[in-house]
């Protein structure tokens, strides 16, 4: 042994007779040289782990990819028996399970028609379905909106009571999730879910319901004046906004007494509406309140007056635009020069004219 080893040896032999200051450096030292270990140890563990897990993934990617392919385009496939020997070989722990339910899910977001029928039936014959119902019971948010989202991705319906509670989930991924849902898997009424909606409409989720309406159902469409005494005034907007794009004629004078509702979003959603459906006598209910309403009104009857009305009805309100309202001025000589774009440039002289009196 080296003198200087029987040094240090020697030097550790008498720890107890340390001064109590360098005994204590000694064991924060040896607590963080140990806590490195743990900490190095554990971030060689995890990266081993991770490839791992990558590499099982991207093993069963790839037999999914050639099962799938041969499932839907080789006609010699033998379907039940190939079926049946991937689900016993192939789906047996967690993550199998996961990676089968994503590539199901993205190639029936590529697929249309018998394709996208024969993969929906596959789901079920291999019983992943069970796995996405266990999901639905897991306390975690992100886990049941990716849940609710593979069945109607694949339309799965499942007992209503596994779905209705998200409707009024805290998150609004979740409560969008199990709306589409709904809709997708509807053959009539897609919005019945808005009878027990108790929380408001987001922006996107009024963009999202209206796209599915669209592109997804395929059933009768619902009487939207349904919902128009809903507790929730999203939903009511959103009603009287889809009559509209639904042309739903019929409900005009449904409409009309909205346009003395106390919220403004409202009255303003009913004006856009029945201007929209194009009803005659909208301007003689709305120009003489055009006063006393607020900004946002004023614009929506200039718009209407614009869409629906003629120079006649333009000056009927002018009395009621202020000095200083600059923002209507301007939006009332834009429509005036759209009804007189021969008298542009004399529109143009009046309006700097009475500008320099103003000053």
């Amino acid at each position: 042994m080296t003198p200087n080893l029987v040094i240090l040896f020697d030097g550790f032999s008498n720890f107890r007779d340390w001064a109590w200051i360098m005994k204590i450096n000694v064991l924060i030292i040896a607590f963080f040289l140990f806590l490195t270990f743990c900490l190095v140890t554990f971030i060689l563990g995890l990266r081993l782990f991770k490839n791992f897990r990558n590499a099982k993934k991207q093993k069963q990617e790839n037999l999914l990819i050639d099962f799938l392919n041969s499932y839907l385009f080789d006609e010699d496939f033998e379907k039940q028996k190939e079926i049946e020997n991937f689900k016993k070989n192939h789906i047996n722990t967690d993550l199998e399970i996961k990676v089968t339910i994503k590539e199901i899910l993205l190639f029936h977001k590529n697929l249309k028609g018998e394709s996208a029928v024969a993969l929906e039936e596959l789901f079920l014959q291999l019983q992943l379905d069970s796995f996405i119902l266990k999901d639905l019971d897991k306390n975690n948010w992100y886990t049941s909106a990716r849940a609710i989202y593979a069945l109607s991705e694949l339309t799965i319906e499942v007992p209503v009571n596994k779905i209705e509670p998200y409707l009024n989930d805290l998150r609004d991924e979740v409560r969008q999730q199990s709306q589409l849902y709904f809709l997708k898997t509807a053959k009539t009424n897609p919005l019945q879910f808005l009878d027990i909606t108790k929380r408001p409409l987001t922006t996107w989720q009024q963009i999202y319901i209206e796209n599915a309406l669209k592109n997804f159902y395929e059933g009768p469409i619902p009487d939207f004046a349904q919902w128009l005494n809903h507790e929730l005034i999203s939903v009511v907007e959103f009603s009287i906004r889809l009559i509209a794009r639904y042309n739903q004629f019929e409900n005009i004078p449904t409409l009309v007494p909205f346009l003395k509702h106390e919220k403004e979003s409202v009255k303003i959603e009913s004006i856009r509406s029945l201007r929209t459906l194009g009803y005659e006598e909208l301007l003689g209910l709305i120009i003489s309140d055009f006063e006393q309403e607020n900004l946002l009104i004023k614009k929506e009857i200039l718009k209407t007056i614009k869409q629906l009305g003629d120079y006649n009805d333009l000056q009927k309100i002018r009395p009621f635009i202020g000095a200083d309202e600059w923002e209507l001025k301007i939006k009332y000589l834009n429509i005036e020069r759209f009804f007189f774009p021969e008298k542009m440039e004399q529109i143009n002289m009046e309006s700097m004219l009475e500008k320099e009196m103003e000053i």
